[in-house]
């Protein structure tokens, strides 16, 4: 291991605030480590920052499903304003009958709700191994079929509940038809491919409440935590050359020392 990723990650925070013109103090963030049992001095956290400029080649881009979910989420409004799209788009009035295919005109509040619950969604993937597997567009459209799917499932648990009126109604719209739509100009091998893929990515996001795939916002087992702790104390100084270069004079001296 050739860099202490707890200095990296402090390093990546103490980077991001500059980005975002709301640097912190670096003395701050040694205090927060101290807090946390997991302390990561001032220049630990300096060298670790110019380490990571290097790595990235000074490309502070950063590539997250949230521009893809707000970017579908606007395609996806302007999609069912279409023809086409208002066959998507699905009235229920009473949970378990047929839902009806009248023409429905969907607003943007309308589609705030299956936003919001995938930004919700994304914010537990950010924490998870799941970045690592699949680009962002892949997880942003996966994020909003599954907000889509467990927003269908809570309405109608709800009306069931509550006992809705005939009168009342809600509306359900067909993210596969869009999802067609979007990648209509694909061979059907990549069509094929992509449903594989959401289908996988999908039942994946399904299982982070329960704290899989590294998920860091549920479940989290500190006694695990612990023993990773221990590991990477052992592994800190494997790169450092600097540090092996001075433990080397120190030996020297004292041998010169002792022979003297």
């Amino acid at each position: 291991m050739m860099f202490d990723p707890k200095a990296i990650m402090v390093a990546a925070a103490f980077l991001a605030s500059k980005i975002e013109d709301a640097t912190v103090n670096v003395h701050d963030l040694v205090k927060g480590t101290e807090e946390m049992q997991a302390l990561v001095s001032a220049p630990d956290i300096i060298v670790a920052e110019l380490h990571l400029l290097c790595g990235v080649d000074k490309d502070l881009m950063c590539h997250h499903p949230y521009k893809t979910v707000l970017a579908y989420t606007e395609d996806l409004r302007t999609y069912l304003k279409s023809e086409r799209g208002r066959k998507a788009v699905m009235s229920t009035s009473v949970p378990g009958e047929s839902s009806s295919r009248t023409p429905v005109i969907v607003s943007g509040e309308d589609l705030r709700p299956m936003h919001d619950n995938a930004r919700l969604i994304v914010e537990d993937i950010c924490v998870s191994d799941v970045p690592l597997m699949y680009t962002p567009g892949q997880i942003g459209l996966a994020a909003m079929l599954v907000a889509n799917e467990d927003l269908k499932k809570k309405r109608d648990e709800n009306a069931e509940k509550e006992k809705v009126e005939a009168s009342t109604s809600y509306v359900k719209i067909d993210l596969s038809s869009y999802v067609k739509y979007r990648f209509e100009g694909r061979s059907e091998k990549e069509h094929a491919l992509l449903k594989i893929q959401m289908n996988e990515l999908m039942a994946m996001l399904g299982e982070l409440k329960d704290g899989k795939y590294g998920c860091g916002n549920h479940g989290i087992d500190m006694g695990a935590l612990k023993v990773v702790h221990k590991k990477l104390k052992k592994c800190r100084r494997w790169g450092d050359i600097s540090g092996k270069d001075e433990n080397k004079k120190k030996k020297k001296k004292k041998r010169k020392a002792e022979s003297g």
